[in-house]
Formats: C-alpha cells, sequence, structure tokens
C-alpha cells in the first residue's frame, strides 16, 4: 500500500486550501464587480473617519484609478517612443548651462503623465535603495507616530516627547498632525498606485480589488511583488489577518525591531521607537511598498495643525534613501527654511518665492526641476561627502587620482513636486538620482558627449560663484573635471 501521509499533510494541504480559497474569492469578485467599470472608490475626506464607513462604499465596486490620474495620464505604450523599461535609457536632462550658477527655483510645469519614470536603472536602484533602507532605517524612513506628539511648557515652547533636539526644532505635533499626517500618506498612495497602473498597465495590474475581506492586491510584475491597493484598510490590518495575500512589505524584516513594540522605549543612545502603534507600522510599510514600485525617493510636506514658522511647509513623511551630502533624519519635522538652510543664499534668494508657491500651487499641478554636481565616489547615500561645510579646508584631487576619470562622476537630480489632493493640501517632493560615470557613460552618451553640451558644461562648472562651489565641493573635483573637459573639447 502507497504511504500518502507526506503528500496529504497539512503542511501541504493547508496552504493548498488557503490559496483554492483565493482564487474562488477573486473569481467571484469579478463577477459580481464586472457591471461598474467606472467606480472609484470614496476618499477619507476626515482624518478620524471610519475605516469601516470607507469599505462599505466600496464593496461591490472595481478598482479605478483616482480621477485625476485617469483622466490625465496617457498610458506609456501609446507614445511612438516607447520602449520596453529595460530597453528605456536614463533621459539625458541638461541642468547646466553657461554663465554664472543662479540660486533659482527653476521650476517649469510639465504633464502630470510625466510624474515618475522606469527605465533601465528601476529594478537595480530599487534593489540599492532597499539596502540603504535596511542599514539606514531610522535615518532615511519617516512618518509622524503618536509617540511624537509634544506639549507646550510653562514657558511657551515645545517639548518633545521624543526627547530628541534634532528632530523638531521646536515643532509642535499634536495628534491631529499625525492623524493629517496618516490622511496625506493614503492619498499619496492613491496617486502613486493610480499613475501606475494607468501609465504603466503591462507592469502593474490590480489583480484583486478592495473590498471588506482585504485591501485588495496590485501585482508589480517587474519586481513580481504584491502590495495593497487600498491604503486606508491596509492601515486597520491585524498582524494575523489576510494571511493568504503576501504583502511583500507587510510585517517585514526590514523594519527594525523595536518598532514592532506598542510600547514607548529608548534605545541606548536615547532615540524612542518610530513606530508605537500597529497603524503607523502600517503606515511605514505602505511608504516602503511604495519605495518597492517607485526608483524615485518621495516625501511629504504639509503645515502643522498649529501653523508654526508662519505657516511654512514641515517636512512629515516620507523615504529619502538617495540623500546626497546630509543626513535625512536631520530635516525631518523641520520646515521648508530649516530644510534648506545649508543652501548658499537660500532666505536671501528664495524663501520667500518657495513658501508662496507651496502655498499657492495648485493640487493635481506637477511641477519640474533639475540640478546637478558632481562626486568622486559611487555612492548614493551620501551623509557627508558631497556637501563642503563653513571653514572646511577641500583638497584638489587629481585626474590621475580620480584613475583618469573613472572615479569622478556626474550626479543630477530629477525633482518634482505635485499638491495632493482633496483630502489634504499636503505637497510631494519626489526626486529621481542620476550617477554617470564621466568616462565610461557621460562622454560615450550620444547626447553629453556633443561639443556644445561640453562647452556648456566646462563653463557652466568655470563659472561658479565661491560660496556655491565651497558648497558643492568643486575644490575637490573641479580641477580634474576642467582638465578633462579641456582635453575632450580640443579633442572633439
Amino acid at each position: 500500500m502507497i504511504d500518502l501521509s507526506l503528500v496529504l499533510g497539512k503542511h501541504v494541504t493547508f496552504p493548498l486550501l488557503c490559496y483554492v480559497s483565493y482564487l474562488l474569492y477573486r473569481d467571484l469578485t469579478a463577477e459580481q464587480n464586472a457591471g461598474d467599470e467606472n467606480a472609484v472608490p470614496a476618499g477619507d475626506k476626515h482624518a478620524e473617519a471610519s475605516t469601516k464607513d470607507h469599505l462599505e462604499s466600496t464593496i461591490g465596486a472595481k478598482w479605478s484609478p483616482i480621477p485625476l490620474m485617469k483622466e490625465q495620464v496617457v498610458p506609456i505604450a501609446s507614445e511612438s517612443d516607447y520602449r520596453p523599461w529595460n530597453e528605456t535609457k536614463p533621459y539625458p536632462y541638461k541642468p547646466f548651462k553657461a554663465g554664472e550658477y543662479r540660486l533659482n527655483m527653476g521650476v517649469k510645469p510639465i504633464p502630470v503623465s510625466n510624474w515618475l519614470v522606469i527605465e533601465n536603472t528601476y529594478k537595480e536602484r530599487i534593489e540599492a535603495k532597499w539596502e540603504i533602507i535596511k542599514h539606514n532605517y531610522k535615518d532615511v524612513m519617516f512618518c509622524l507616530d503618536p509617540a511624537m506628539v509634544n506639549s507646550t511648557g510653562h514657558d511657551g515652547t515645545a517639548s518633545v516627547a521624543t526627547g530628541d533636539a534634532a528632530f523638531s526644532e521646536g515643532t509642535l505635533v499634536t495628534l491631529e498632525d499625525v492623524n493629517r499626517c496618516l490622511v496625506a500618506v493614503c492619498e499619496l498612495y492613491d496617486h502613486v498606485i493610480g499613475y501606475l497602473c494607468q501609465r504603466f498597465p503591462q507592469y502593474f495590474e490590480v489583480v484583486l480589488s478592495p473590498s471588506s475581506e482585504s485591501a485588495g492586491v496590485i501585482h508589480s510584475k517587474i519586481m513580481n511583488e504584491f502590495h495593497p491597493v487600498d491604503p486606508r484598510a491596509y492601515l486597520e490590518l491585524e498582524n494575523d489577518s489576510s494571511t493568504f495575500i503576501q504583502y511583500c512589505c507587510k510585517n517585514t524584516d526590514i523594519v527594525p525591531s523595536e518598532v514592532m513594540d506598542s510600547s514607548v522605549k529608548k534605545d541606548n543612545v536615547g532615540y524612542r521607537s518610530l513606530v508605537t502603534t500597529t497603524r503607523t507600522r502600517r503606515a511605514h510599510e505602505l511608504i516602503l511598498a511604495m519605495a518597492r514600485m517607485v526608483e524615485e525617493d518621495k516625501m511629504l510636506l504639509l503645515p502643522n495643525a498649529s501653523g508654526q514658522f508662519n505657516n511654512e511647509y514641515i517636512l512629515m513623511a516620507g523615504c529619502f534613501a538617495f540623500a546626497a551630502g546630509f543626513n535625512p533624519r536631520e530635516r525631518f519635522l523641520k520646515p521648508l527654511t530649516l530644510v534648506h538652510g545649508p543652501v548658499p543664499d537660500y532666505k536671501k534668494n528664495l524663501q520667500a518665492h518657495m513658501n508662496r508657491f507651496f502655498h499657492t500651487h495648485q493640487p493635481g499641478k506637477l511641477v519640474l526641476r533639475l540640478n546637478f554636481s558632481f562626486q568622486t565616489h559611487t555612492k548614493l547615500y551620501v551623509t557627508d561627502d558631497n556637501k563642503g561645510a563653513d571653514g572646511e579646508l577641500i583638497l584638489a584631487k587629481t585626474l590621475d587620482q580620480l584613475r583618469g576619470g573613472r572615479d569622478l562622476f556626474y550626479r543630477s537630480e530629477r525633482q518634482c513636486l505635485i499638491k495632493l489632493g482633496p483630502s489634504t493640501n499636503a505637497m510631494c517632493f519626489s526626486i529621481k538620482t542620476y550617477l554617470w560615470s564621466m568616462t565610461e557613460q557621460f562622454l560615450t552618451d550620444e547626447f553629453y558627449s556633443r561639443h556644445g553640451v561640453l562647452q556648456d558644461l566646462y563653463d557652466a562648472v568655470a563659472g561658479m560663484q565661491e560660496n556655491v562651489s565651497h558648497y558643492k565641493r568643486k575644490p575637490e573635483w573641479g580641477p580634474a573635471l576642467l582638465g578633462l573637459l579641456q582635453k575632450r573639447l580640443k579633442a572633439n
């Protein structure tokens, strides 16, 4: 007689039963929803609104992108120059021009269809970002938490619950701020999911619409991973719920162990737990899910409920894994002026314009700005190497020390700003980082190798004023770069 215990045991039959149940449920849901193609899940208009009410409003409705994404985003495959993601070279933006470097906002409106991009660096950069997050979680991952709520002391100054002065600089955090931040995270998630499914339907597909049973499932085909669709429903998931759905970031080990504890604790350096409730842990996981689906870093800024700092926008949530020359943790809970504090002449030339822009910019409108610099290493996450400190003596590196330019890298950021809505007026700041080897990529690229482009770059670097040059560490890489460009220009 054949012994079937090995194949009929619970370790085989239970997972199989769960999978079959999921397939039956999916098919049943698809049949029920077939008649309603255009329904859009109701938004969470108030931080205190019940998730149950939201879920009840979506039962029987097939998921659809939010109106902004559905109406304004064109599928990329419909464009004449479309290429599959792994054949799409990084776009050669030109943020430099001849003449003296001038600090200005330099934003220009672009179509919403161009918000997030997928190029042949996509998969490699997402994995690189994951490693950075894993080893620097507390420095690059942010989201307001109930433990961060502070109170006003007798002298009128804010005392921060975390006890970390670098976090606040006097920023008052209330429960209303925490709730508004969670609403903004959900709203950003709606925008990102809607954009990806509308712009790249060949790579992102909702395989299970949200319902009273689950937060839905979106399949990221390039990474072959699954993520939730409805962020508000996901916030309410308990640890043992929806076990048959393998969400990529749910209870992931990348979140430090101390944030799994529901109590507020200090670690050995006096830093309290980032996440003190299951709900805010889930918010971190939503931010991580976006980091697994989108190459760009994304930060959320909004004024706090107290209107501090003349109602300036404050960095309250996001992931900043590709920082260039500073520790992102030092920017968390800082208003715009303090976020840009190290930038030369920011207060003089940009502070008023930037604050006015953030408040008057219309929801759903997208603008783009570009910047550029150089570095002498391959690091995407840099806390102290890319910016010159006041009074620092910066020594020049020769072209020989930089192996003829092989250790010299062009770095540029594609920065986009979009205001969310309708539930919040949060501003999303997204950054895609380009890092090109000067000899192996930049000087061999069809666009950048053109004589006129190289001449503009030479003139732009040569024309940098002293304070900007020091801030960008030009004394270190400038002489070698200008020598390299001069040789190439003469050869052309």
